[in-house]
Order: C-alpha cells, then structure tokens, then sequence
C-alpha cells in the first residue's frame, strides 16, 4: 500500500494556509518549481485534482478539500507523538493572549492540545481585542498574543502563521440596502476600519446599524438580518454566508495571523511555545 509523505502534506497544508505557494516556498525552504513538483506527485498520488486556478490564486477543489482535512488530522498526530517523546514535560504558567476571531480556529486548537501534552503546566489564556492583546503585551502583562492583522507589528518579535482574506458575510437573504448596515465591534477594530474605508473609498454610503464588544453577540445581529459585516471566514456560524460579488461590495484585503512575543523574550515556557508554532500551519 502506498503511503502519503507528511512533508509534501506539510508542503500542501502550508500552501492553503499562507494562501500561495510563493509563501509556502519561502516558509518550507524550497523553490516554487519544487513545491509544484511535490503536489503534482500527490495529484498523481491521490488520483485527482488538488487546485484550480482562479486569476493568480489557487483554491482547493473538493478533492483538495478532503484531503486538507486528513492532511492536517496526520500532522497533528505527528507532531504530537514527536513533542510527547522528544520533550520534557514544561512547567509552569503562562499568560496567552488570543484574539476574539481566533476563539474558534485551528490555533485555539492547538493551544489546547499544546496544554494537553503538559499537564504540569498552567495557561492562563485571555480572549480580547486585539489592540488590548497588544498593549497587555507591551506591558508585559501578558507572555505571548496571536491576533490578525494586515502587516506585522515591528515592536514584537513576530512569527507569520497563516493567511486569511476578509469576506463580506451576510444572512443568505440580505438584498443591497442603501446606506449599507454594518454589523461591528468597536471603533478600534482594524477589521471596522478596513471595510468603513473600502465602502467610502467605493463611493458606497454606509452606516453603523449594531456595535458590540462581543464577536458571539455581533454573529448574532448578523444572523437577526440587522446588516452584515466583513471578517474572516473563521468561526463563521453556519447560518450566514459569504456575500456574492454581484452585490457589488467592494474587494477587502487579507489580514495574516501573528504569533507575537516582547523583544529578547528569554522564558523557556515562551520560547518552546513559539518553537512549536513556527513550524505550525494546521
């Protein structure tokens, strides 16, 4: 029986999660050429088409889809069973700082699983808004944050994970309003500020229809139809829907999800933690 290779797994994962496979090349230290020839060797592998290319991005077929799932499950076990044998159990507390929209992501995950194969350490873990993660961390009053953002805060030392493209979200039987009701969290959200400045600079009149604090609560006034809104696909309840382009909405940037520590960070619990996750793209 033949065997799938994790590293072209890791390779294919890595693809779909930094968005490209020029990003993927940089982060597994191979060239473009080499990469292509990896996932070729998993389509003839596999038996199917992985990608289908769309304008300069490639997006999974529903093949590629099936196999992202299993890909990611094989590393997690992988990368388990070699942190289980490898390491000395850490011990500990450490305070993690993670923002609203990761709650639900693979990265939350893997926090979890991480606490898991040490049980004699203690995470202290606080979900927020990312600018208050971010001032928290300057104050050293948290250890280490994961957020979203759209470039790199040079202040920390900062460990690139995956790329995200912001979407517009909506109940599926919202119809164009003008002005447009947003759905936000507050006035400092960066996601707030990027899609206010995309429909203005579109020329498209909008207006704040419900704010909260709370990303749950915002979901929810997205699914009660009192306007839409622009995040991530992460965490995405099943009851809305990414918004079609023949609404007109103007296209939104991607933002990438950083792993962020202070400068010359010494701790050992800190540093194993970001050891892990830069070689984690699942």
């Amino acid at each position: 029986m033949e065997h799938l290779d994790l590293d072209v797994l890791r390779t294919f994962v890595s693809i779909v999660d930094l968005n490209g496979f020029n990003k993927a090349a940089e982060q597994v230290h191979l060239s473009q050429s080499a990469i292509s020839m990896q996932m070729k060797r998993l389509e003839d592998q596999t038996g199917h088409a992985l990608f289908e290319r769309k304008g300069r991005q490639h997006t999974l077929t529903h093949q590629g889809e099936v196999l992202l799932s299993y890909a990611r499950k094989m590393l997690e076990l992988n990368d388990e069973a070699l942190l289980n044998l490898k390491e000395s159990k850490l011990k500990g507390k450490i305070k993690i700082g993670l923002q609203l929209d990761l709650a639900q992501s693979h990265i939350s995950n893997a926090i979890y699983r991480y606490a898991r194969l040490h049980p004699e350490m203690t995470i202290d873990l606080k979900v927020d808004a990312s600018d208050t993660l971010q001032e928290l961390l300057t104050k050293r009053k948290l250890d280490l944050i994961f957020y979203l953002s759209r470039e790199k805060n040079r202040t920390f030392d900062s460990v690139p994970l995956s790329t995200h493209p912001l979407e517009w979200i909506g109940a599926p039987s919202y119809s164009n309003q003008s002005p447009i009701p947003l759905v936000t969290l507050g006035p400092n959200c960066k996601m707030r500020q990027a899609i206010s400045a995309a429909l203005t600079n579109a020329g498209i009149p909008w207006r704040i229809a419900f704010t909260s604090s709370s990303l749950p609560s915002a979901w929810d006034a997205v699914s009660a139809g009192i306007g839409i809104t622009a995040r991530t696909r992460i965490g995405m309840p099943a009851s809305l829907t990414v918004l079609p382009k023949s609404l007109g909405l103007p296209p939104l940037p991607a933002v990438q999800a950083y792993l962020c520590t202070s400068p010359g960070e010494t701790s050992r619990l800190v540093n194993k933690i970001r050891e892990f996750f830069s070689h984690f793209h699942s």
